[in-house]
């Protein structure tokens, strides 16, 4: 059975005030198709729906990208999130295999933005699938080995001019997903 949520409900369980999350509601998810401001239904989002938005809405809030540079982001990553079991009811064909998927303990997502123009949004990204992470003693001094899987999602523009026009993010996509779970009560 599919749980519904409400606009009050999220906004509650998700600490975020109800008029920012109805913006970002209108912002990145396509038109009620039940509701409107005059039919009288009050919009009810899917687990699927929720994620999309709490995804878009962090992106602005502490990501610090603009509306159309969020929608673009969503845009370009939504394949790779269904694929790689971010969504809860929209599953896709992963092109990482599955013993792969099954040790990955979590993923963080490098957005790079190509300043071409002030009208051209151009982003690339690469996904890191994070194995195992631990501290080592390497000669004496306390360091860290990782392993990891590495994917790029879109290339990057054949235009850009070097480092200087790239500015790069971090997103850890688990952690958001995991902080998402953890108000709204779910169990993954």
């Amino acid at each position: 059975m599919i749980k519904y949520y409400t606009n009050r409900e999220l906004s509650r369980k998700l600490e975020i005030n109800l008029a920012r999350w109805k913006r970002w509601s209108r912002e990145f998810l396509p038109p009620d198709p039940l509701g409107g401001m005059q039919s009288g239904y009050a919009r009810q989002y899917t687990p699927d729906s929720v994620f999309t938005v709490f995804l878009g809405g962090y992106l602005v809030a502490y990501m610090k990208f603009t509306i159309p540079e969020t929608k673009q982001i969503l845009k370009d990553l939504h394949g790779w999130l269904v694929d790689n079991g971010f969504y809860f009811l929209d599953k896709g064909d992963s092109k990482t295999s599955d013993i792969i998927n099954n040790v990955i303990c979590r993923y963080i997502i490098y957005i790079y933005e190509n300043n071409l123009s002030v009208e051209h949004l151009d982003f690339y990204y690469k996904t890191r699938g994070i194995i195992s992470d631990r501290p080592v003693d390497y000669k004496g001094c306390q360091v860290r080995e990782e392993l990891y899987v590495e994917t790029m999602i879109k290339q990057p523009d054949k235009k850009a001019t070097g480092p200087d026009t790239i500015k790069v993010k971090m997103l850890n996509i688990t952690g958001v997903r995991n902080k998402l779970l953890e108000r709204l009560g779910l169990n993954r």
